[in-house]
Order: structure tokens, then C-alpha cells, then sequence
């Protein structure tokens, strides 16, 4: 049967994503590419999805085709990448294609070359030995190639062992790599591991976690992480008792006869200190009068000049002067009075206080309570004493 030419997808290097999207536009026959490339023919080897003379390709085999069409694609996109040096984006477009076929012998050896190429040699491993087995379980004679391929690297296979005594493995333990979890029957394995520093980490039921970062040297290093035992959890703490609340004391009550808490000053001194602030509250109620008893003759005269006559009639503006003078005048009687209420009281707090040189043995003191009210139009003053 004569082959047809086989279109091949030739992009500019620098666009990369450019020329993915081109290759896999390409519509490509996997049975017709030619050897080395994923989708070719190999002699006397069934391709899977691949039309044989006289049969009809059934719907499964037709979507096949099509993920191998994209993974050629694909595989060409990586080819053109590692031929200009650009490694490790030429293993992450060959990772897609292995995802859409795992079984891409010539994807996976490429693969395999392309993780060796970044130094990634336990993933380079794992893949060629994929490979070999998917071969074998074919019967494709690339499984000896691969076979080997895997042979060679071993040698420079850096491993890890994650060591756990036995004594002191905590029920349910559990080891993660890097957050991947570790088998218990990987445990004191030394397994191959790309170079590069890894964190282990180890949790238990009850336990303390443990982690420590390890460092892989590339050629054949092997590191073994040893994990203690896990110390148990401290207990949860009870929650302590709140002290308790100090005790409010009543306020000191400072008496006019100078006493404190039951205790008497026997000088006086805040009698006649109070005396003193009542006498110039007193000063101040007192001028206050003076200032709204002149307010209100003053507003008083202004609606007599015109605004009121003689029977008292008035218009609008000695209405509203005559309602201002009444109302000074009452704040002036109301601040008056305060005022010599004030100074009343005043007078009898320095009367009755007593003497500095009051024995502290006396029974008693004089003492004087005070209180004002006013009101409109009234005022009332109550002196409470005991001598």
C-alpha cells in the first residue's frame, strides 16, 4: 500500500505556545508517521486504533485516533523545544501528551530523555521503566530499548529512606513526602528520588507532628531520614479559675464637720474649704442678678419709648420687649437669691468648722448640712446642724 506524504508542522522557536496551537491543529494519520514518532507503524506490531485493510474502525478506535493525532502533535512541539535547548518546557508539553496517552512508547522514551536532560533522573527512571513494561505486555521490541535505557540511569539513581524504629512507630502514623503520602511498606526502602530537598513530616493520633527538610545530592546520594518517636500531646489545660473580683469599697464620704471614712480631721480644713467654693458660688449668683436685673430695666425702658402708653397697651414690639424684661427679671430674682442663699450657707460651713486645735478625744464635733432649692418665683433654703 503506498504511503502518502506525511505533513509536518514547522514553527518559529520563539513562539512556543503559538506553534502547540498549530501543531495541534494538524490532522495527521497516526498509521501513516513514520518510525521513532508516536502513532507509527512498527513491523509486524498491531497498532491499537490504528484501521487494518478491510476492516471497519469502530467509534472507540475513531476517538483514539484522535487523542494520537494531538499527541504526535504534541511530541513534534517537544522535539522543536529540546532542539533549541528549552528542556523543561519541552517535558511539560510531552507530560501533556503522555496524559492524554499513557501508552505513547516513542512519547514516553522521549519522555524519559527530556526528565534526564533536567537532571531529574528518578523520574526519568520511572518513566523508561513504564515503558519497558508497557512494551513487554505488547510485544513491541522497543521493550529492550527502554529496558535499557532505565538500566543505564540507575547507577546515577539518588535515593531516600525514610527510617522508622519499630519500637517507636505510634499507632497510626502516618509519613508524607513533600505532602505525598509514604507507604508503610516504603518505610526503611531506599527509593529513588529527584535531586533536590524534601520535607518530611510525620503525625500521629495524639502525637506531637514532626517534620525536618533533607537535602538530595544528585549521583547516587543516599540520605536516610531517621524519624523519632513522636512525643505525646501535653493535655489540654482546665481553664483557670478567674480570681476573684475585689470587693468595691464605698466611697469616702467627707462630712462639713472634716471627717473621712468615720475619721475625724480634727483641723477642719475641708469644712472650711467648702465653705469657701459656697461662698464664691454665692459671689457669682450675685452678680449673675445684677447682670439680669439690668436686662430687664433696660428692655422695660426700650417699650415705654413708643411701643407702650400709660394704661400699659402695647404693639408688637413692646409686647415681645415687655415678655424679654420679665423674663430677666425673673432670672435676675432667682440668680439673687442663689446668690445670698450661697453666702448664707457659706457663712455657717466657716462658722461651724471646727477648731485645728480640737482635742481628737472629743465625742463629738459640730456638724452642718446645707441644701438650696429653687424654683420659679420661689426659693427655699434648709441649715441642718448638731453642736
Amino acid at each position: 500500500m503506498p504511503r502518502r506524504a506525511r505533513t509536518k508542522a514547522r514553527c518559529s522557536l520563539p513562539r512556543g505556545v503559538a506553534c502547540a496551537v498549530a501543531a495541534l491543529s494538524l490532522s495527521v494519520a497516526p498509521a501513516i508517521g513514520i518510525a521513532g514518532e508516536p502513532g507509527a507503524a512498527q513491523p509486524g506490531v498491531a497498532q491499537p486504533g490504528v484501521a487494518q485493510p478491510g476492516a471497519v474502525q469502530p467509534a472507540a478506535a475513531q476517538r483514539g485516533a484522535g487523542h494520537k493525532e494531538q499527541v504526535l502533535a504534541l511530541y513534534q512541539v517537544a522535539t522543536q523545544l529540546l532542539d533549541a535547548g528549552r528542556v523543561a518546557e519541552a517535558c511539560a508539553v510531552l507530560e501533556q501528551g503522555r496524559t492524554l496517552d499513557p501508552t505513547a512508547l516513542n512519547l514516553l522514551l522521549r519522555l524519559g530523555d527530556c526528565l534526564a536532560r533536567a537532571g531529574r533522573t528518578a523520574s526519568a527512571w520511572n518513566v523508561f521503566s513504564e515503558a519497558a513494561a508497557i512494551a513487554k505486555s505488547a510485544g513491541d521490541p522497543r521493550a529492550a530499548r527502554a529496558a535499557a535505557l532505565a538500566g543505564a540511569l540507575e547507577p546515577r539513581l539518588s535515593r531516600m529512606e525514610i527510617a522508622v524504629p519499630a519500637a517507636g512507630a505510634a499507632p497510626g502514623l502516618e509519613l508524607r513526602r513533600d505532602g505525598v503520602l509514604v507507604l508503610p511498606a516504603q518505610w526503611g526502602q531506599a527509593l529513588p528520588v529527584d535531586p533536590g530537598t524534601y520535607t518530611v513530616e510525620a503525625r500521629a493520633p495524639g502525637r506531637r507532628r514532626w517534620s525536618v527538610a533533607r537535602a538530595v545530592p544528585p549521583d547516587g546520594a543516599r540520605v536516610v531520614v531517621d524519624v523519632p518517636p513522636l512525643e505525646p500531646e501535653p493535655p489540654p489545660r482546665a481553664l483557670a479559675a478567674a480570681p476573684p473580683a475585689p470587693r468595691k469599697q464605698a466611697p469616702a464620704a467627707v462630712s462639713l464637720a472634716g471627717q473621712r471614712g468615720g475619721e475625724r480631721d480634727g483641723g477642719g480644713g475641708a469644712q472650711r474649704a467648702l465653705a469657701l467654693a459656697t461662698g464664691g458660688a454665692g459671689l457669682v449668683g450675685l452678680g449673675l442678678g445684677a447682670v439680669f436685673g439690668a436686662q430687664a430695666i433696660a428692655r422695660r425702658d426700650a417699650s415705654n419709648r413708643g411701643h407702650c402708653d400709660a394704661q400699659n397697651r402695647c404693639d408688637a414690639a413692646g409686647v415681645a420687649l415687655r415678655a424679654d424684661a420679665q423674663a430677666a427679671g425673673h432670672a435676675s430674682t432667682i440668680a439673687f437669691s442663689a446668690g445670698a442663699a450661697a453666702l448664707l450657707a457659706a457663712g455657717v460651713l466657716f462658722w461651724t468648722a471646727p477648731s485645728s486645735a480640737a482635742p481628737a478625744r472629743r465625742a463629738a464635733a459640730p456638724t452642718t448640712t446645707a441644701a438650696t432649692s429653687v424654683g420659679p418665683g420661689a426659693f427655699s433654703l434648709v441649715v441642718r446642724g448638731s453642736y
